[in-house]
């Protein structure tokens, strides 16, 4: 505000400099133009009714006409100056100057010097105006003409002091003026800005504050996935120091896979408005600045503002909740196998001894006692049939790596057996995963989606593949079922709850979609370095 004040007041005030200035040059010019026609006039008539006077002498009687016209004259402004001179002996010599301050006439001036600029070109036969310095050595502006009948020159000017000095105290008063009004302003503005700009200031430090305290890391990035702003909790979270992250691409918090697909999907959302994560939040893998991996729940909102449009991640870790998770399922299968264990070596072998001893009585009894005795030997025999059932069914099928792939066969063809649905396997070696745990969670999602494609789907051939491909491995069951139509089938259900829960328990991605046709494709994807990870942590 101030700035453009400043200049308005400085163009208005050079303007109208420049319109006087013109004003002056054009008055002087009109002035010298008539002034040098009215001389060459009188001078004119002199010679015409000069008679028996000689050049010399009707030249001096017109000079002296002229002198005495002039002596009133008060000149005009505080320096405006009407001069009249000729060219002698290498000399200008002064002949007539009008001015307030009458003074005598000037003292002879070189031609050839640098003062009386005007009246050297009028002398030289030239006509127009100039800024130059007259015979004083001062800077004037000045009209010149050419008197040729008297061999003199007419100069008339102005000091450019005079002309210049009205719009110095102009623009000085305008100055102060400006900055006065400046400062009013500024007064009025800021009483009434304050108390706004202090409530965006607590707004802002409050917001600070949340951020930089809150456990959860926050990440802003641009369309292009350029990171614009973390959180020291992010830093931390990917162990990054502070002002490192800003600027870099958001990928690099990715694992490989996903990097390349993420500005797809920015693009796709952009274009069409549809995201898969934005606005509700997605299990996912970060990658810290060493390399390492860890779950994370991410979720992003968009924020579309007029002059610029950002995507918010806030990251949770998930890594101490899955350790919890993964303990407190433990628990559970350690105590189911413990009563297994129990009802198969405690009452197992005692049912066994009460078989053997009824069967010895039973070889022992008499004809109305063999029958009781027989009723005895087989409800024992049906005890201890029912408790080594439900032995089996407490202690967890012991599943690891050397036995992952037999134990789907022998899965497949059980259920096959059953349903008499059709099963495919596709199965590469998974010898590098070495998480038991893992390998027992990956089993118990595809048992659970095999069930639900035939229990839920009446799906007649199902395709289970295992992929491996690098550090990436993929878990992928696909049915030809009558595909997803309820919600609960799309990812309330409590099977699906619970495969979601399974693969996130070592970091794994859980989609559920439907098929090409018909049918469902479930899918669990995870990193093996990571499942590597969680062994040795």
């Amino acid at each position: 505000m101030a700035i453009t004040t400043l200049t308005v007041t400085a163009i208005s005030v050079a303007s109208l400099y420049d319109a006087a200035f013109t004003q002056h040059r054009l008055r002087l010019v009109e002035t010298a133009q008539s002034q040098a026609r009215l001389i060459e006039s009188v001078a004119n008539y002199d010679n015409a009714n000069q008679g028996n006077l000689d050049s010399t002498d009707w030249q001096a009687a017109t000079l002296k006409q002229i002198t005495e016209a002039h002596r009133q004259f008060k000149g005009f402004g505080e320096t405006g100056e009407y001069l009249l001179a000729r060219q002698q002996k290498g000399n200008i010599i002064f002949e007539l100057t009008q001015r307030h301050a009458d003074v005598d006439k000037p003292m002879p001036i070189p031609f050839a010097g640098k003062w009386a600029q005007p009246m050297r070109l009028a002398l030289m036969g030239q006509s127009g105006v100039i800024i130059g310095l007259d015979y004083r050595g001062v800077e004037v502006l000045a009209a010149f003409e050419p008197i040729n009948v008297l061999g003199l020159g007419l100069v008339v000017k102005i000091d450019l002091r005079e002309i210049r000095e009205p719009f110095i105290q102009a623009g000085l008063i305008a100055l102060a003026v400006a900055l006065l009004a400046i400062f009013i302003a500024s007064t009025i503005f800021s009483q009434i800005t304050q108390p706004i700009a202090q409530k965006i200031e607590r707004q802002a430090e409050t917001f600070r504050a949340v951020v930089d305290t809150t456990r959860e890391s926050i990440i802003l990035i641009d369309v292009k996935g350029i990171i614009q702003f973390v959180n020291p909790s992010a830093e931390s979270l990917f162990r990054y120091a502070t002002g490192e992250l800003i600027g870099k691409d958001v990928t690099l918090l990715m694992p490989s896979a996903h990097r390349a697909a993420h500005s797809h999907y920015i693009d796709q959302y952009l274009s069409s408005g549809v995201g898969k994560i934005i606005g509700t939040g997605r299990q996912l893998l970060g990658v810290r600045k060493d390399g390492s991996h860890f779950p994370m729940h991410l979720s992003i909102a968009d924020i579309n503002l007029p002059q610029t449009r950002l995507f918010t991640g806030v990251i949770m870790d998930l890594s101490e909740q899955q350790k919890l998770q993964r303990e407190i399922m433990e628990t559970p299968v350690r105590e189911q196998r413990r009563i297994g264990q129990e009802l198969h070596d405690g009452l197992g072998q005692q049912l066994t001894g009460l078989g053997m001893l009824a069967a010895s009585l039973l070889n022992k009894a008499s004809k109305p006692e063999f029958k009781l005795a027989a009723q005895l030997a087989d409800g024992i025999q049906e005890a201890l049939s029912q408790v080594r059932s439900l032995a089996r069914g407490l202690v967890p099928i012991d599943i690891d790596i050397d036995n992952f792939n037999a134990a789907l066969q022998n899965l497949a063809k059980e259920i096959e057996q059953q349903s008499r649905v059709q099963i495919q396997l596709e199965l590469d070696e998974i010898s590098a995963l070495n998480d038991k745990n893992a390998v027992m969670h990956l089993y118990r999602v595809a048992q659970e989606a095999i069930n639900n494609a035939v229990k839920h789907a009446n799906a007649s051939l199902i395709s289970v593949t295992l992929k491996i491909n690098g550090d990436q491995g993929e878990l992928i069951i696909i049915d030809n079922g009558q595909g997803m139509h309820s919600p609960t089938e799309t990812g309330d259900g409590l099977g699906l709850r619970i495969m979601r829960h399974r693969c996130s328990l070592f970091d794994a991605e859980f989609s559920i979609k439907p098929g090409i046709k018909n049918g469902t494709v479930v899918c669990c994807r995870y990193a093996i370095d990571r499942i590597q990870n969680n062994v040795s942590e």
